[in-house]
């Protein structure tokens, strides 16, 4: 499989595992301690836990990418999972992002490709 595409795939999943996280975390609420109650809390929501698993599944893509590239290129893509999460949040949390995140964002995704056609 080509490290680009592997790379991708943990992109996707990392950011899908951030999104349920960020659901679950709505069901639980601001937590103000960190009581073992609390943490048994967090870890009982079915949506942390299938972001757990969604961040689990994209780690094991970005390990075997680690495998086949340097650490200098493979890393930049987590530049990928954030351009990824600011349009999931709009999609699926109803968040907005204004003209400043879009320029932001947008320079991101050059870096990456500035970096993926160098690499």
């Amino acid at each position: 499989m080509k490290v680009i595409f592997e790379l991708v795939i943990a992109t996707f999943f990392a950011s899908f595992g951030q999104v349920f996280w960020k659901l679950g975390m709505r069901d639980v609420g601001t937590i103000a301690d960190y009581k073992l109650s609390t943490i048994v809390n967090i870890f009982m929501n079915l949506q942390v836990g299938i972001g757990l698993l969604f961040y689990a599944i994209g780690t094991i893509f970005w390990l075997v990418a680690l495998s086949k590239k340097d650490l200098g290129y493979v890393y930049p893509f987590i530049a990928g999972t954030y351009l990824l999460v600011l349009i999931l949040s709009y999609f699926f949390l109803g968040e907005n992002f204004g003209t400043y995140r879009i320029i932001g964002a947008s320079v991101v995704l050059l870096g990456l490709l500035f970096i993926v056609k160098g690499g």
